[in-house]
């Protein structure tokens, strides 16, 4: 047997475990916990082996005014032979009742190593716990929660009510974590130890330490990255094992066959190509018998634009429709804002549909195409007006882009290495079929990927 035959028998047989019930063990059972994967890759990187780990930031202002660059750089310095990627898609001013929608459009088109999280609210409806069951069940992510810190606020009444509130929820999240087999970081009880230690006050390090504020000052986040970065021990090598990996397999591929068949269980598909030979190459793409573009879980809504000088997106969610969508980018045009009434009306038009229907925001709306859906509770006009005390003027444009995220043919870049292949929420039988077409590419190995939380479809 050809290695890449033995392979697919190995993944054939997988399926066969996988497809079963949890009375029958496999070796690959092991669902890490916390970010026992994430301190692996880190320390186990070394001159000849530099993995890849790609950190995701993820909540509010407390996420947002972190300066997650420096955290990085402060990584990068504790791990230099690890390489460390990162993004911040933290929104302001978004609790957990937002923060929930746009993950549609900011957390699950992606599939990061770690995703560092905080948002307040949503414990008592439990929203917080969704959004983590959500993360579990379409990603393999490690995930890193903390609670909250201590505030300032006047008069001190009030601020009794506050700590009493943000106790009980750093309580919950931490419940939330244990649940979830997430990372947790006390941030609440180390930031209290470092006030009485130091015998200051919470406005030493909130705000411009005058006027009462929720958020960390310079020095409030210097304390804040030095409790998460407590967490990134050196040294500190987990008994991580990919072959134990209940959620991840790794195939590698002959570099002298041009055409492959891979049949496995996932919700998400890589491939891993060695740079140096992409130039000019070009890779013909089938999953069960279609091309990514006649999948519907390849394609996503990407974040609704900003509303009206601010930084927070004009609507939180927009969703697809009932009938099939194509690649394309759109546009909502807002009319007729009523602020007595709370109501305003919008038209949407497609780059390739063109007009494609009227509504108003008291209604839930329906694109006359079908492609499009918005919930009258997801707009954000209003709120937005709130915060900046700034009028939206007529006929303001809002844009957002339906993106096909895997394309029907591959065309290889030098200066990527890691490509898209197949996503969905669920698990799934996937019969992937690859074939090279132009160019002498190397392909080095597929990344099959499943949630944590299993979520089996046939």
């Amino acid at each position: 047997m050809t290695k890449i035959y033995k392979t697919i028998f190995f993944v054939i047989g997988l399926l066969v475990v996988l497809s079963c019930t949890s009375k029958n063990n496999d070796l690959k059972e092991v669902k890490y916990e916390g970010i026992a994967r994430t301190l692996h890759l880190l320390n186990t990187s070394n001159q000849i082996n530099r993995n890849e780990v790609h950190i995701l930031f993820y909540g509010q202002s407390i996420i947002g005014g972190l300066k997650s660059d420096i955290l990085i750089d402060s990584l990068k310095k504790r791990f230099p032979f690890a390489n460390i990627k990162h993004k911040n898609k933290a929104i302001g001013g978004f609790t957990l009742p937002s923060l929930i929608k746009t993950a549609e459009h900011d957390l699950y088109i992606e599939n990061p190593d770690l995703i560092i999280f905080h948002g307040y609210d949503g414990i008592k409806d439990s929203l917080f716990d969704a959004l983590i069951h959500n993360v579990r069940s379409r990603l393999n992510s490690d995930i890193l929660l903390f609670d909250h810190h201590y505030v300032w606020d006047k008069p001190e009444s009030r601020l009794d009510g506050v700590n009493k509130s943000h106790d009980s929820d750093s309580d919950a999240i931490k419940e939330i974590a244990k649940k979830y087999n997430c990372g947790f970081v006390n941030v609440r009880e180390q930031w209290k130890n470092h006030l009485d230690s130091n015998k200051i006050e919470p406005n030493e390090l909130m705000g411009n330490t005058i006027a009462p504020n929720v958020h960390p000052n310079d020095k409030g986040n210097v304390l804040l990255r030095s409790i998460l970065l407590s967490v990134f021990e050196k040294n500190r090598i987990e008994n991580y094992n990919i072959e134990n990996d209940a959620l991840r397999d790794e195939i590698y591929l002959e570099n002298n066959s041009k055409e492959f068949k891979i049949i496995c269980l996932a919700n998400r598909l890589s491939l891993e190509t060695n740079r140096r030979y992409n130039k000019g190459a070009k890779v013909e793409l089938l999953i069960n018998k279609k091309k990514p573009s006649e999948i519907q879980s390849n394609y996503t809504i990407t974040r609704p634009s900003k509303g009206y000088q601010t930084w927070m997106p004009a609507v939180k969610m927009v969703s697809f429709g009932s009938i099939f969508p194509k690649e394309e980018e759109w546009k909502i045009k807002i009319f007729e804002i009523d602020r007595t009434k709370i109501a305003f009306k919008h038209t949407l038009t497609g780059s390739l549909t063109g007009f494609d229907g009227e509504g108003n925001s008291q209604s839930n709306f329906t694109s006359n195409s079908g492609r499009v859906l918005i919930n009258k509770a997801d707009w954000n006009i209003f709120e937005i007006e709130k915060i900046t005390k700034v009028p939206t003027p007529e006929n303001f444009e809002i844009n957002f882009n339906v993106t096909l995220l895997v394309k029907d043919i591959l065309e290889l870049e030098r200066r990527t290495s890691k490509y898209l292949l197949f996503r969905n929420n669920n698990i799934e039988k996937v019969d992937l079929k690859l074939k090279i077409i132009e160019g002498s590419p190397e392909l080095k190995k597929i990344q099959v990927s499943r949630p944590y939380i299993d979520n089996l479809i046939f």
